[in-house]
């Protein structure tokens, strides 16, 4: 503790659930990417921290990784008040030199608004990529009918491992799920589907959805089956699934670069408006 009673603790070090339950409630600068957790859940995972005098909480902030090695800054809420610049330099650094950081961790935040980019820039961090988000334009696309070699059908609990095994082939670096925020991704979605072909999983998609919008939060296809037009059944699937006079926004997420994908989702319908979140991640977490 320094001469301001000012100290970092861990959720275990602070004890003080009904503080911080009020603190999470209130109204401050947060920045958040939960992947269907609550933001109590990343406290309680290494390495998180809380700034705090006595029961008085100033910021948190959670580094836990999901999966090993990959840490987004996946919760951070700062009393609106104080300076977000020293708030962040206390609750960061506190971590920096708690945490044994391995020579393969990668430190990245995905900046959904402009203090938080600010806030990383000034601070060293670089920017490393772009995503874009697309908005589906209501024009449905064809709609494919199952037939002998392939078959779409909604997601079961059974068909988890076959979709986890493909998500690891699809997906790297920054977009690796585990297979534990797959699942929760299911669980938590508002339709899920998969494309099977001789009894076997070789796609899937997960959406999210709430009561007037949906989101393609997933898509993957076996990389030995894609260029048949799976891709494109399994989006379809999604679309005329929530094809509902209440659902009055779709959309996807998927890097600027990322041509095939863009291909893809701008030939079912989805359109750039212009909206983008830039990632940042921090040159050494080593230092």
């Amino acid at each position: 503790m320094n001469a301001t009673g000012q100290t970092v603790s861990t959720l275990q070090e602070f004890g003080n659930d009904q503080s911080l339950y009020a603190f999470l409630k209130g109204n401050h600068r947060t920045h958040a990417h939960l992947d269907w957790r609550s933001p109590l859940e990343w406290l309680e995972k290494t390495p998180s921290c809380i700034y705090h005098n006595g029961a008085h909480i100033d910021g948190v902030l959670s580094l836990a990784p999901d999966p090993v090695h990959y840490h987004w800054v996946r919760f951070l809420s700062l009393r609106n008040e104080l300076s977000p610049a020293n708030v962040w330099k206390t609750l960061f650094g506190s971590i920096l030199n708690s945490y044994q950081f391995a020579s393969a961790d990668m430190i990245t935040a995905l900046c959904y608004q402009n203090w938080m980019e600010t806030l990383l820039f000034t601070h060293g961090w670089k920017k490393v990529q772009k995503v874009i988000v697309l908005t589906w334009q209501g024009i449905l696309p064809q709609k494919y009918e199952n037939d002998s070699s392939i078959m779409m059908r909604k997601m079961k609990l059974d068909d988890l491992q076959q979709v986890i095994h493909i998500d690891d082939l699809c997906f790297d670096t920054y977009w690796k799920f585990s297979p534990t925020t797959l699942t929760l991704a299911f669980e938590q979605s508002g339709y899920s589907s998969v494309a099977v072909m001789d009894d076997r999983i070789v796609g899937f998609q997960i959406s999210s959805a709430d009561l007037y919008r949906a989101h393609l939060v997933r898509l993957a296809v076996l990389p030995e089956f894609r260029k048949h037009g799976i891709g494109a059944r399994l989006v379809s699937n999604m679309l005329w699934h929530f094809s509902m006079p209440w659902i009055r926004q779709i959309t996807v997420n998927t890097q600027y670069d990322n041509e095939a994908s863009i291909h893809l989702y701008r030939h079912s319908g989805f359109e750039y408006q212009g909206e983008f979140f830039p990632i940042f991640q921090y040159p050494n977490p080593l230092g």
